[in-house]
């Protein structure tokens, strides 16, 4: 603990504003990976770990110490006040994370939506801990502590007549925040076009490979045939789906029945791809009968029947289902 001799306080030796930050980051970390949902709170929480947390831990890490009593833009002594700390530290994080992205690039990682804020959640947390190591081996008198800063700003407030605020810093802090929230908005939502569940049935051809061709068109009433369904992940987080498999007779455009021959669910993590064997055996009798395979994240509907309109992913072949 060290004695703030101007504002008669002291400033505690645990980094608080890094402790936050780094609880944000542990926050995002924690978001990406599907511990928390979706809320309007959660939405700023999200950018402000993208556009301030990660630039801030950077900005404490080089510049421990506090400022003088000069006020922003004013100090000369290779040190920061809090206004500058906060502008640099949206201007760094607009630079830092394009940069992370482009590493995972060079490193053939892939720039994909769950592993780019992954990166960004723990550089922050990394940059976190070396900043609180450095600040800390400064002596307390010259450490930065936003309590202090807080205290002594009132102090100074109190005691100051109130003038009018410069614009250039008022302005660069706007366009600093407008162009940030701009990048970390696509930070965060970047490839969410591409955010999908792959699904498909395959079959194994003479050679032995797996093709999307080659499906079993006759098949005697009682016996069953072999088809491998694909489910490839590609949402961002690890998912739970349903397949439910239906047979229905169909003329001219016409459902005249419908039977349930199976259904069973697997997990399949975030950017994985999975292919199961399954043995259909067909229930209804008749030509061009159309065995759908349907594809639900979580559980299947239990209001209604599962049906082609009401799945997430569904594909289909036709089989003619002979009497013997």
């Amino acid at each position: 603990m060290a004695t703030d001799a101007d504002a008669g306080i002291k400033a505690d030796a645990l980094p608080v504003d890094l402790l936050l930050v780094a609880l944000l980051g542990l926050w995002h970390l924690a978001a990406v990976q599907g511990y928390a949902g979706q809320s309007s709170m959660q939405a700023v929480l999200g950018l402000g770990a993208v556009l301030v947390a990660p630039g801030y831990a950077l900005v404490s890490l080089l510049f421990p110490r506090r400022s003088s009593e000069a006020g922003l833009f004013e100090d000369r002594e290779g040190r920061i006040s809090p206004g500058e700390r906060f502008v640099l530290s949206v201007g760094v994080s607009v630079c830092l994370v394009p940069l992370v992205g482009l590493g995972l690039v060079l490193l053939s990682f892939g720039a994909t939506t769950s592993l780019f804020q992954l990166s960004i959640g723990v550089t922050t947390v990394l940059l976190v801990f070396v900043a609180a190591g450095r600040r800390l081996e400064v002596p307390p008198a010259e450490r930065f502590s936003p309590l202090r800063w807080v205290i002594n700003a009132r102090s100074r407030a109190s005691l100051r007549p109130s003038g009018g605020v410069r614009a250039l810093p008022v302005l660069l802090v706007l366009g600093l925040l407008v162009s940030g929230t701009g990048i970390g908005y696509a930070a965060m939502s970047a490839d969410r076009g591409e955010q999908f569940t792959e699904f498909a049935l395959v079959s194994e051809s003479d050679s032995g490979e797996l093709v999307a061709s080659e499906y079993p068109s006759q098949i005697p009433l009682g016996s069953s045939a072999t088809v491998q369904v694909t489910i490839g992940n590609h949402e961002g987080r690890d998912l739970d789906y349903t397949v439910v498999v239906i047979a229905q007779r169909i003329e001219n455009g016409t459902v005249l029945s419908t039977a349930r021959l199976d259904r069973f669910s697997t997990r399949v993590t975030a950017g994985e791809t999975i292919e199961r064997p399954h043995e259909m055996t067909p229930s209804l009798v008749g030509e061009n009968v159309r065995v759908s395979y349907l594809l639900y994240r979580g559980e299947a509907p239990v209001g209604a029947n599962p049906r082609p309109e009401n799945a997430y992913r569904r594909t289909h072949i036709w089989v003619n289902i002979t009497s013997g």
